[in-house]
């Protein structure tokens, strides 16, 4: 009992470890882009700033400082305690590193200060970053290690959306002026009522619910992309949300249409309009070819043919890559599959420009890493449906262990791209905390879901992960457009 009380001790330092190791690397990042130097020109006090401590650039210097001094011990207790709890071989190879690791990059860090060369700084960043990608996976390793025992059914599931159209209130017409024509007047309600039925079963067919997160994401690429010095019109940005909107209808409907038979195979999707024969695969198809044509003329006409020739790429990306080749076909499905996904952070971006880049391209990689510790976590929860309908997903062929080994890494990535998207751009302090924030929650509930290994905790990951894009999502467009970020 002694000896499971301090393994689970040491995973939770492990983790504080890790976590605070990550925001020595954030806060870092944010420090590279500013003017810390003149600042504080001395190293490791700030012996000739400590008149200017009103300075917001000295008081974040002083904190990375302090925060660099709790790394440091809460790192040694984390290597001390990695042989009192007997911790793998590997792992405890990892966390020495670690430690080796940090005393250069303290070294590296007074050079930084006193000579101020670029090429220090990166070196600076890249140590934190190894840092960081050790830690990560002496706690994924010690994860792996534990002996609780692994759950296999599903203890927590989403509610199905309804298909059938919800009853009106009795008191939505006026008691005191009854229907002079009962039979015609309860025809027309029999009419109406069919028709917002149909209405929203189209609406499901576009998967509405996917609809926010990219809007969001080709918001933040636009907003990204006013940091140039350059902003959109009323009309551009409302035209790009609208043909956006469109192009992701037309590939769920694509999407919908082309896997009536799977979906029929699985409880989660059982109920979709094409597998229940409320709509027939030919008018799904139809109905999608009509919303991204609609998708095409609105933004040729309004927008640019460059965001136009981007959506279109969606599309097909989503609707034929993905749909077609990759999901059907390889473990890899997922992983490649997110780039479908990653493009409306270019198509905001070149909504705004007339072209691509490189913010927008380290933005669209973000979501790119993302993915996979996005999604597996649904894959987890429901790999029964997905082994029965034959799809290959990773948790089904490599296994549920795996599949969270993977989560950690690419959530880990996911960690560190966010920090290079604050070293190319002027991204400040409200991204930075921000992310910092949203990146412990999700990595708090990767932790758990990796030591309770129960389907309830998987979902509550892949809602944390939902949370972290969006939370970084939306801090890049308050930088952007509320605190008006400048080049």
């Amino acid at each position: 009992m002694t000896t499971l009380f301090t393994t689970r001790r040491f995973v939770l330092l492990l983790a504080t470890t890790t976590l605070a190791t990550y925001a020595l690397l954030a806060t870092g990042a944010a420090l590279a882009t500013t003017d810390a130097g003149s600042a504080c020109g001395t190293w490791p006090l700030c012996t000739d700033g400590i008149a200017s401590l009103t300075d917001p650039t000295l008081i974040a210097v002083l904190g990375h400082r302090l925060l660099a001094g709790i790394v440091g011990l809460v790192l040694a207790l984390t290597m001390v305690g990695a042989w009192k709890a007997e911790a793998s071989r590997r792992t405890r190879i990892a966390i020495s590193g670690g430690v080796a690791l940090f005393v250069i990059q303290v070294a590296v860090g007074g050079l930084v200060v006193v000579t101020g060369e670029p090429v220090a700084r990166r070196a600076h960043l890249a140590i934190a970053a190894v840092l960081f990608t050790a830690l990560l996976a002496a706690l994924g390793w010690t994860l792996e290690g534990e002996s609780t025992t692994e759950r296999t059914t599903v203890d927590t599931a989403e509610p199905a959306p309804s298909s059938e159209p919800a009853s009106e209130s009795p008191s939505s017409a006026p008691a005191s002026e009854p229907p002079s024509n009962p039979t015609r007047a309860n025809a027309e309600r029999s009419t109406h009522a069919r028709l917002r039925s149909k209405g929203r079963t189209y609406l499901e067919l576009t998967k509405p619910r996917l609809m926010w997160l990219l809007c969001l994401l080709a918001l933040a690429g636009m907003a990204l992309a006013t940091t140039t010095g350059q902003w959109p019109d009323g009309v551009t940005v409302v035209a790009t949300l609208a043909g956006g909107v469109l192009a992701t209808g037309a590939s769920g409907a694509f999407n919908h249409a082309y896997e009536r038979d799977r979906d029929q195979q699985m409880s989660r999707t059982a109920d979709r309009p094409v597998a229940t024969d409320q709509v027939s695969a030919a008018r799904a198809t139809l109905f999608a070819f009509a919303l991204a044509v609609l998708s095409m003329v609105v933004l040729v006409t309004l927008v640019s043919r460059l965001v136009a020739a981007l959506t279109l790429a969606a599309i097909v990306y989503y609707s034929v890559l993905y749909t077609v080749v990759l999901k059907p076909n390889t473990t890899w499905n997922i992983a490649i599959g997110g780039g479908s996904g990653a493009l409306p952070a270019l198509i905001g971006w070149a909504a705004v420009t007339g072209s691509i880049g490189l913010p927008a391209i380290v933005l669209a990689l973000i979501v790119v890493v993302w993915t996979p510790a996005h999604f597996y976590n649904l894959a987890i929860v429901y790999r029964d449906d997905y082994a029965r309908a034959g799809y290959p997903m990773f948790p089904v062929v490599s296994g549920i262990s795996a599949a969270r080994r993977r989560i950690l890494l690419t959530l880990g990535g996911t960690l560190v791209m966010t920090t290079v998207l604050g070293l190319v751009t002027p991204l400040g302090w409200l991204f930075t905390l921000s992310t910092i924030t949203a990146g412990g929650m999700f990595l708090v509930a990767a932790v758990v879901q990796c030591r309770r290994r129960t389907d309830r905790a998987t979902l509550r990951t892949f809602h944390a992960s939902n949370a972290y894009l969006g939370v970084v999502l939306l801090a890049i467009v308050a930088e952007a457009l509320v605190v008006g970020v400048r080049p």
